[in-house]
């Protein structure tokens, strides 16, 4: 359930989890379809959310999107601009109070539009940062106040000044002080990408090619396609091999397929995007210019060969033990055995190709040896691409440039916030341990391990409630329930960094150097049991997930905070903020895609037919409701792509209302409380850009809809804000799975 933020890191999980995030990554990370092991700047790369792959599976499921305001997501008031040349976001903004009268529109019916009533007064004197392209009362400003933090321990770090808390600390200083270092970004970044370069033009043959791929994605380039370690879906003790389609920039395969005059001007200013990062690397005019032709076509055919992402939500769909032998028989032009040897994982031959018809169309692309110097050529922009952000000024800018066609972002974000977010995704679990020791205390876990066993409590008490379940499914619901792992603030066993060798020479080279570790790291796991103590993000994130496969749910330090979480505050607004993001990571365990999981984590339908359409029946009127919601001008929400979200959503607010009630808190006053805090998390300006971008690629409804929405379906909100039947928030047919 994962509320995106255009410049959070972009998350670094390698290998096909299923995890389903709170906050979706939206305007997070660079355009790409491919796995990702190494570290990217956020604040310059294309955003958009990252599609699922080997590194960012279908899955995954977080916390959610924030979204548009109430008018439509992508038109929010006009609030007064910072002085020209300041972001709003230079200075961290104290914590929230627990409730803001002042966020109000008390001249909003909240019959009509809850979202405005709650969030009004917010949305029109909240500007959106110059840096940002949406802004929110809840993760943003939880992100700005945790970067400010971070920032400290990294110059202290950077200094070398003790730091009890790490061991590595060395190590996250020298990478933060190379990384600050503009001039090294310049000479040296720039010279470790002239090698990388070099070793793709040796390329003669195809083993060659396939050896150049691997060397590619070691070091996180979205070379072809994705290959990491996943969870067996029939077998969840076991982590095999995941092959996954990718090699696209842009944020979806829809960018290069579709035909409206839109996407026809993106796809020419990527071309021309293309070719003016590949003249910055070195090609004269005329051989950019033909050489970002290539590239083009190369995505294109590669976006054509890939799945459509709403099918992908189909964890079935995804699933193909063709192993090693059947991904040969697929793509017998590439040589894959020198690939698997380059990437370090020889032996593997347990292997879910996620997408067959992928590399069955990739293997056209390579089927042709007149097609080398083409595919090298490919090979050279992915380096090229993944590479900018480490690289000197001009890169960095015209990177930006796509960024702000995307998503309307105005600034590039100031170096120390880009700085910062790539420490976290290189070294994010020695950055952690310095961050946690200052943000949460064995109180503050104690106090959110009580209010998850109360969600939890309330789902229980709530399944002997659902008509459209037999008694078998029921109590097997109820035992998976019982299955469910809370991970909460920070790893029990934290990650050793002690093997990564990173300098102050070249901040390239140890992005580079981060992204091996991590690449090593995952696919040693393949062929082992799985590791259930590991964690899929860094604990300074501000977000939340779930994992059908390891049927866990996690909540990082970075996001137990105010207006979500604060030890001390009043329980209603616990519950209103963190207490609905427990029960909306909990409900993923039940939504369209987590239902087909069991309590072991195991992909089958252990429901009976009669069942599973009574649930598909009551999924497809939420579908079909959120389909009628708008976005921004004439662009809605995606009710397929987004159900599993908008379950949740719905579910995450009624068990957390459900659970404060089973404490005895109940009354028209605290509902009314409850409601507000709920919506206020939530509160989010978006540019339009944004709003359009999220709409299309992401599986989160932008904010304005994931707070209506659910409060729509909540038969108590009716009741709290004497609703009649009929307006909208009110609708005589409400979509309530569970």
């Amino acid at each position: 359930m994962q509320a995106g933020n255009e410049h959070e890191p972009r998350e670094q999980v390698r290998g096909v989890v299923m995890k389903r995030l709170l906050f979706s990554a939206l305007l997070i990370a660079a355009c790409s379809s491919t796995s990702q092991t190494r570290p990217d700047t956020p604040g310059t790369s294309p955003a958009a959310q990252a599609p699922v792959s080997p590194s960012n599976p279908p899955g995954a499921k977080t916390a959610g999107t924030p979204s548009p305001t109430s008018p439509a997501a992508g038109k929010p008031a006009t609030p007064t601009a910072p002085p020209q040349g300041e972001s709003a976001s230079a200075q961290a903004k104290p914590e929230p109070p627990p409730i803001d009268d002042s966020a109000m529109d008390p001249s909003a019916d909240p019959c009509a539009d809850f979202y405005q009533y709650a969030c009004g007064g917010w949305l029109k004197k909240t500007p959106i940062p110059e840096d940002r392209a949406t802004w929110s009362r809840g993760f943003s400003e939880i992100l700005q106040r945790n970067e400010a933090l971070l920032r400290q321990i990294l110059e202290k770090d950077a200094k070398g000044e003790p730091d009890p808390a790490d061991p590595f600390a060395n190590k996250v200083g020298d990478f933060y002080a190379t990384c600050m270092d503009e001039h090294k970004a310049e000479t040296a970044s720039f010279a470790a990408l002239q090698d990388d370069l070099g070793r793709v033009d040796q390329v003669r043959d195809a083993p060659a090619l396939a050896r150049a791929v691997a060397r590619l994605q070691a070091i996180g380039a979205h070379a072809l396609f994705g290959f990491g370690s996943q969870q067996d879906f029939k077998d969840a003790r076991q982590v095999i091999g995941g092959a996954d389609q990718g090699g696209l920039g842009l944020p979806d395969r829809d960018y290069y397929l579709k035909d409206d005059q839109r996407m026809r001007d993106l796809r020419a200013l990527y071309q021309d995007h293309i070719e003016k990062m590949l003249g910055l690397a070195g090609a004269t005019d005329a051989e950019a210019k033909k050489q970002a032709r290539t590239v083009m076509g190369i995505e294109t055919a590669l976006a054509k060969a890939s799945m459509d992402k709403v099918e992908r939500r189909d964890p079935n769909k995804i699933y193909h033990r063709l192993e090693r032998t059947g991904l040969k028989k697929l793509a017998p032009h590439f040589v894959w055995d020198a690939f698997f040897e380059e990437l370090g994982a020889p032996s593997v031959q347990a292997i879910n190709v996620l997408t067959p018809d992928f590399f069955a169309g990739m293997d056209k692309l390579l089927a042709a040896k007149a097609k080398l110097n083409d595919v090298k050529t490919y090979l050279r922009w992915t380096a090229i691409q993944d590479a900018a952000p480490t690289l000197g000024q001009a890169f960095v800018e015209e990177r930006f440039r796509l960024t702000k066609a995307l998503t309307g972002t105005k600034a590039i974000l100031p170096r120390w916030k880009r700085c910062v977010q790539m420490t976290d995704q290189a070294l994010g679990e020695a950055l952690g341990r310095s961050f946690v020791v200052t943000t949460i205390g064995e109180e503050g876990k104690k106090a959110a391990k009580e209010m998850i066993q109360s969600i939890e409590g309330a789902f229980e008490g709530n399944l002997a409630t659902v008509t459209w379940m037999d008694d078998e499914a029921r109590a097997a619901s109820r035992e998976k329930l019982k299955k469910i792992d809370n991970k909460i603030g920070y790893p029990e066993k934290w990650r050793d960094y002690s093997t990564v060798r990173i300098g102050r020479e070249s901040l390239l080279a140890n992005v580079a150097e981060a992204a091996r570790f991590e690449t090593r790291r995952d696919l040693a796991k393949i062929g082992k049991p799985v590791d259930r103590n590991e964690w899929g993000m860094t604990p300074p994130t501000v977000n939340a997930y779930y994992n059908p496969s390891m049927n866990e749910m996690v909540f990082p330090a970075g996001i137990m905070q105010a207006p979500f979480f604060k030890t001390g505050a009043p329980v209603v607004v616990n519950h209103g903020g963190l207490g609905m993001i427990m029960g909306h990571e909990l409900t993923h365990g039940f939504d369209d895609e987590g239902r087909q999981f069991d309590g072991d984590g195991n992909l089958h339908e252990w429901w009976s037919p009669a069942v599973s359409k009574a649930f598909e029946e009551r999924a497809a009127c939420v579908a079909d409701k959120y389909d009628q919601y708008v976005a921004v001008d004439e662009v809605h929400l995606n009710g397929k792509l987004t159900l599993g979200e908008n379950i949740a959503d719905i579910g995450g607010v009624k068990m957390a209302l459900s659970a404060l009630h089973q404490k005895g808190r109940r009354g028209a006053s605290t509902d009314r409380e409850f409601f507000v805090a709920f919506a206020q998390s939530w509160c989010t300006n978006y540019r339009p850009e944004a709003a359009r971008l999220q709409a299309q690629v992401n599986p989160h409804s932008t904010a304005q809809w994931r707070v209506n929405g659910p409060v729509s379906d909540n038969v108590d909100f009716a009741k709290t804000f004497s609703c009649k039947a009929g307006p909208p928030m009110n609708p005589e047919k409400k979509c309530v799975v569970w």
